[in-house]
């Protein structure tokens, strides 16, 4: 079966009904210039109770590795789309991404969940975009659709809500730590290419923040103010 994922035409044969209705909206035809087969040595560390959910967990991992080839890369976060633009929020398991933009969807009518875990990021001359992908964790909130990518924020839990921007040494450790990291050097540089782009064209902040409706308003104040 043929998809097309973030630009790039897929082929893949699931079997179990998670990933397949994942990958519904996807569907496309023509050639495609990869194909996703779990990697042994990810079917060693993935312990899950289900086949169905250690296939969604396997394709999803092979097709990380595999788009970096292809001059893109997958972010940790939860992206909402606002106006036609796209808003990243990153940071470790448990950090409240999801929460941050339920708010954003509960506050601002129309924001949309674009991908709620794994996002991928297109950086290309002068443009860069952000893309739905079939896997989006345990929520399944996701959609086909590539968007302008506006901003990115990192979020650290606190007692009281604070934002600041983020120099591009520091943004691109962060992405770096929130992304897929490449062993060989050939493919890390691909990865570190395109984060540098992201990092120089992309306004980058640190959130420490509440689950507070006023941490939701404080980034999207500071995020859309960038407009």
């Amino acid at each position: 079966m043929i998809y097309e994922i973030a630009g790039l035409k897929v082929e893949m044969e699931p079997r179990f009904g998670r990933l397949t209705k994942a990958c519904e909206g996807y569907r496309s035809s023509g050639t495609p210039v990869m194909t996703l087969t779990p990697d042994p040595r990810d079917e060693v560390q993935v312990q899950v109770p289900t086949q169905e959910e250690r296939e969604y967990i396997l394709h999803s991992a092979a097709f990380c590795r595999e788009i970096i080839q292809h001059g893109r890369f997958f972010l940790h976060a939860s992206g909402v789309v606002c106006g036609g633009e796209a808003f990243l929020f990153s940071g470790p398991s448990g950090t409240g991404k999801s929460t941050h933009t339920a708010l954003w969807q509960k506050l601002y009518p129309g924001i949309q969940i674009l991908n709620d875990d794994k996002p991928v990021i297109w950086p290309e001359k002068g443009h860069i975009t952000a893309w739905g992908t079939p896997f989006s964790g345990r929520t399944d909130l996701q959609r086909n659709l590539g968007v302008p990518l506006m901003g990115i924020c990192f979020l650290k839990q606190a007692r009281e809500n604070r934002i600041r921007p983020v120099a591009e040494t520091e943004a691109l450790a962060l992405i770096l730590n929130n992304t897929w990291r490449p062993k060989d050097d050939k493919t890390m540089n691909l990865l570190l290419n395109g984060i540098q782009q992201v990092v120089e064209e992309i306004p980058i902040f640190e959130l420490s923040c509440t689950t507070d409706p006023e941490a939701a308003q404080l980034s999207y104040a500071t995020m859309k103010g960038m407009r």
